[in-house]
């Protein structure tokens, strides 16, 4: 009996100690993040080109943290860029490109390029990535710019527009009818006869970025993408359980 109890108790205690391990394994390797600044600026008087950043910068100890970094970090060298992507090997060099522009372009008045990107929404199988942009070259109107990223948290690849929309057209038509309202197109009106809209032709589309924010699925159309400037940029949200089976939502 007594060696019994023995052989029990240990291996209560090594059931224990697993547990344990277990779950220090998985706090060791849950994603997690925290908001980095990143600001420099290269001045010479009321000459001034400024650059700042707000990012989530994933702990290196989830596997999947290095991609993410690495795809943050690409979307920020985009907005220091014009026309012409380089591959710049890291973020201070794509900073230094664009000083080098601005002094090069003999501007006597402020460039600056002021980015704020956050986790907009998190699950065990998804998450994004919202960025807002807002640069300014001289004395040119600044100019403003939303975009998301997406990635897929099972191998922590980027999520392309087909991967995440699975039903396209019942998604188009659901858009067009909230997009119509939002503008106040009149029904017996078409998005070409209104004569507003900068559409594929005659034909509505979905936004270039898109994603998942909270509760909501998001799509942003930017400006110039779909509507003159003066008309600004437009948001349509859909609550994620209306949009079960027509985008990618499980958990």
């Amino acid at each position: 009996m007594i060696k019994c109890f023995r052989n029990i108790s240990l291996i209560s205690v090594i059931c224990l100690f697993i547990a344990c391990e277990a779950a220090k394994t998985e706090e060791q390797t849950e994603l997690l993040y925290e908001l980095t600044r990143y600001d420099k600026e290269n001045c010479d008087g009321d000459k001034c080109a400024k650059v700042s950043f707000l990012y989530p910068y994933f702990d290196e100890s989830h596997p999947l943290s290095r991609n993410l970094n690495a795809h943050i970090e690409e979307q920020l060298k985009m907005y220091l860029q014009f026309g012409v992507f380089d591959d710049y090997a890291t973020l201070d060099e794509a900073v230094e490109h664009y000083f080098s522009l601005f002094e090069q372009s003999g501007d006597t008045t402020l460039w600056s390029v002021d980015v704020e990107g956050q986790v907009s929404f998190q699950n065990d199988r998804l998450l994004s990535m919202e960025f807002v942009n807002t640069s300014l070259i001289g004395h040119d109107q600044p100019s403003n710019h939303l975009m998301f990223l997406n990635f897929d948290l099972e191998d922590g690849t980027l999520l392309l527009r087909d991967e995440i929309v699975l039903d396209e057209a019942v998604l188009l038509e659901k858009a067009e009818r909230k997009f119509r309202r939002h503008h106040a197109v009149a029904e017996e009106v078409s998005l070409a006869e209104d004569g507003r809209f900068f559409l594929e032709g005659t034909r509505f589309f979905l936004p270039f970025s898109m994603g998942y924010r909270g509760a909501d699925f998001v799509l942003f159309y930017n400006y110039y993408e779909i509507c003159p400037i003066e008309m600004g940029a437009t948001e349509i949200t859909f609550p994620l359980e209306d949009l079960d089976g027509i985008i990618l939502t499980q958990n």
